[in-house]
């Protein structure tokens, strides 16, 4: 568990955690009561498992049950083939929480990063009432992972992790998503989900190697956080800007209507890029933004899947 003093509390507080919990909880009863499943929960599975519908087949991996061999496209293939089933009883899932300085900014009702760890807490707590296997990777000063755990006090640490109080400074920032994602293709089993929850600043059409040898072995989600102050600049006057990566300070005006314009259409094309990007390597993509409701955002995402 991370300390801090009261100048630099932690995002999340334990009190807010534990109602968090609470609220997971309670939707997810309310939910198999009125389904009837022993399992449904607020976000039903968006993984393939090991159930009994066939879902897809992909090419067979060591350790693969030879039972689930695609006989038929195996012989047509020439290649050993293995069938994928919709999950009936559960999924591993694997949380990766990026907090890279850009993810501490806010114009409303809270950081982009108590977002992402709120995010974060609520799908822990909904695959934990599911009985599924919860692990993760908080992504800061360095990379911090932690081994799947079926109870709550297994998943408390990488919630707290993601719920750290804010770095003092950026200048110890070494890692960020992209340099992490080789290192998350050894780390995953295969057929687990895995969600990414970041603003994405740092992914680029460079990266799509990577990302697709991620979907290769696991379905893998993407969780943008947004704050509105990026997607419209608003005439506020005469702004001093301070960036966690330089130290210069420029000036910018607001009232400048080219200027706001600009913008806008620059951070528009910036989102369609990440939007293009993500579906040509088979990452599905939400948004959640951090002045809205974050549970009923989550819930409307995963309706739409």
């Amino acid at each position: 568990m991370t300390l801090s003093t009261a100048s630099n509390p932690p995002l999340l507080s334990t009190t807010e955690l534990e109602a968090l919990q609470w609220l997971v909880v309670e939707k997810w009863q309310r939910n198999r009561h009125k389904t009837g499943a022993p399992h449904a929960g607020p976000f039903a599975s968006f993984f393939r498992g090991q159930g009994m519908e066939i879902h897809d087949s992909r090419p067979y991996q060591a350790g693969d049950d030879i039972r689930h061999l695609d006989w038929r496209a195996t012989a047509r293939s020439g290649r050993a083939v293995s069938k994928v089933f919709l999950d009936e009883r559960g999924r591993n899932l694997f949380l990766v929480v990026d907090r890279h300085p850009g993810m501490f900014f806010g114009t409303r009702k809270e950081l982009k990063a108590t977002c992402a760890a709120r995010c974060a807490a609520i799908l822990a707590f909904s695959a934990l009432a599911a009985r599924e296997r919860v692990a993760g990777a908080v992504i800061g000063d360095g990379v911090q992972y932690f081994p799947p755990a079926g109870a709550v006090g297994g998943v408390l640490p990488l919630l707290h992790a993601a719920a750290a109080p804010a770095p003092a400074s950026a200048e110890a920032q070494a890692s960020s998503l992209p340099a992490v994602l080789p290192s998350l293709a050894q780390r995953i089993e295969a057929g687990a989900d895995l969600c990414l929850i970041s603003d994405f600043h740092n992914l680029e059409d460079s990266h799509a190697p990577l990302l697709q040898i991620l979907t290769q072995g696991c379905a893998t989600h993407a969780l943008l956080i947004r704050d509105p102050g990026e997607e419209t600049l608003e005439d506020t006057g005469t702004l001093r800007l301070y960036s966690p990566y330089s130290s210069a300070t420029p000036t910018v005006d607001t009232g400048n209507r080219h200027l706001r314009e600009c913008f806008h259409a620059a951070m528009a094309n910036r989102n369609q890029a990440l939007k293009k990007l993500l579906a040509r390597c088979g990452v599905t993509l939400a948004t959640v933004d951090n002045h809205r409701d974050t549970l009923a955002q989550l819930e409307a995402a995963h309706a739409g899947h």
